[in-house]
């Protein structure tokens, strides 16, 4: 994904309803109401029960209203997610339908719809402290993107293709350490603030993206970013949602960072989907020509598959399910063995609120912690221009009897069209590499400006 370290054809949105899929299938309201307890019970079962886990799960989740989304177009086509360029780019571009950068938007419309090119950019800036008594204990980053598409096959059909940039260049202010690195200090398993490193200048995207047979399948291959589009939800986006990596992703899943590589992605029917990709397992995205030579000499890789359902394709990145297995090679240079693990995460809607639930399991591959639950909703504020989030994350390290608990909440305000601010607080118990340490309290701000 980021330095730590959804899926296929356009559909049309349907109009507000009453009832989801799951009434209409017979399960009436108020037993599904009654039946809401039971959820956990039922994610528990065998995975040889795993299709109808995911149809009973997301079924009792969704059965309220499946609220309006932002950029229903891009929404509903494979690769596209939050946190992708295309899924970045529909997003400012419907943020900036009204405001002062309207103007602007009209400008790049047109660009668009004469060249097939468009592009954005923005920059981040985040600082966290924490009141530990270990050192450091305050951090402060900087990141800058660029990015940009273009689409010179198929512009306007399904069957498009795209050539897709991104550029970022990550580093600490002044002489703080990047906010990424903070955990470190007082033995924190895991990462309190993915991407914010000092990576300087990293290539993050340069890949081909195609759609084919109506749509309905997709490939990217190049340079790409697995967090982009492996076990992604809503709130996986380090950007403008949660800022510790347990509620984005899952320490447990050991995906390499930017790297040259490919992902398939066949959409099954109107429900269920497959997606299944390989990636350099030694990825440098500060220096990508090595790191792709690394790749062909060494050839150790990264595997991963996930099957998904979703009730409502369009809003899958909040309402679905989704099981990914996953594979990487042991790594004789960088001294890290092999490794397996499996990752579940599932997601629904009930009006305002966007509650999830993550777990996952990894054996080997260098990841920081071998089992992981997290849970946590957002809840939409302000017409959904605002986002209120909250989460709690349990682990455990491998060869560590210690339980680490994590909690986190945050609330962007989108003060413009142009600029978000996220003032967030974190919540840490028993960090499991320091055994001194039984609790930490961080405080966080973030601001973001895109354009």
């Amino acid at each position: 994904m980021h330095n730590e370290f959804n899926a296929v054809i356009q559909v049309k949105p349907e109009p507000r309803r009453p009832y989801s899929a799951a009434c209409k299938l017979g399960f009436g309201e108020e037993n599904i109401r009654k039946l809401g307890p039971q959820l956990s019970t039922v994610v528990g079962q065998s995975l040889a029960s795993v299709r109808s886990i995911m149809r009973v799960s997301v079924m009792l989740m969704v059965c309220v209203l499946p609220a309006d989304s932002r950029a229903q177009e891009q929404k509903g086509l494979a690769f596209s997610t939050p946190d992708s360029v295309e899924g970045t780019l529909a997003a400012t571009d419907e943020r900036q339908r009204e405001g002062a950068l309207a103007d602007f938007r009209l400008w790049k419309k047109d660009f668009e719809n004469r060249t097939g090119i468009t592009f954005g950019f923005d920059n981040q800036v985040q600082v966290l402290r924490a009141d530990s008594n270990r050192s450091p204990s305050n951090a402060a980053s900087n990141a800058f993107r660029f990015y940009t598409t273009w689409t010179p096959i198929g512009r306007g059909t399904p069957n498009n293709g795209a050539l897709v940039f991104k550029i970022e260049n990550r580093s600490a202010i002044g002489n703080r350490i990047p906010t990424q690195a903070l955990g470190r200090s007082f033995g924190y398993a895991g990462v309190l603030s993915s991407t914010f490193s000092d990576a300087g200048w990293i290539l993050t995207n340069l890949y081909w993206r195609q759609r084919f047979a109506n749509g309905r399948g997709s490939f990217i291959i190049g340079h790409i970013d697995p967090g982009e589009y492996v076990n992604f939800n809503t709130f996986s986006s380090p950007w403008t949602t949660f800022t510790n990596l347990s509620f984005g992703q899952q320490p447990t899943l050991a995906a390499p960072q930017q790297s040259l590589g490919a992902a398939l992605q066949w959409r099954l029917d109107d429900e269920w989907a497959v997606q299944a990709g390989i990636l350099n397992a030694n990825a440098d995205p500060s220096d990508p020509l090595d790191s792709a030579e690394k790749f062909f000499d060494h050839g150790e890789t990264f595997k991963h598959l996930t099957v998904g359902w979703s009730p409502d394709w369009v809003d899958r990145n909040n309402q679905a399910v989704q099981l990914t297995f996953w594979q990487v090679d042991k790594r004789k240079e960088a001294d890290v063995k092999n490794g397996h693990g499996v990752s579940f995460l599932a997601g629904t809607r009930i009006d305002k609120w966007r509650p999830f639930l993550r777990a996952g399991y990894a054996d080997g591959g260098g990841a920081a912690l071998h089992r992981t639950v997290s849970v946590g909703t957002g809840y939409d504020v302000r017409r959904d221009k605002d986002l209120l989030g909250l989460g709690l994350s349990w682990g455990r390290a491998p060869n560590n009897s210690r339980d680490q608990y994590t909690v986190e909440a945050f609330y962007r305000y989108d003060a413009t069209d142009f600029f978000a601010i996220t003032p967030s607080v974190q919540y840490i118990v028993d960090p499991v590499n320091d055994p001194t340490t039984d609790d930490v309290f961080i405080v966080g701000l973030r601001a973001r400006f895109a354009f």
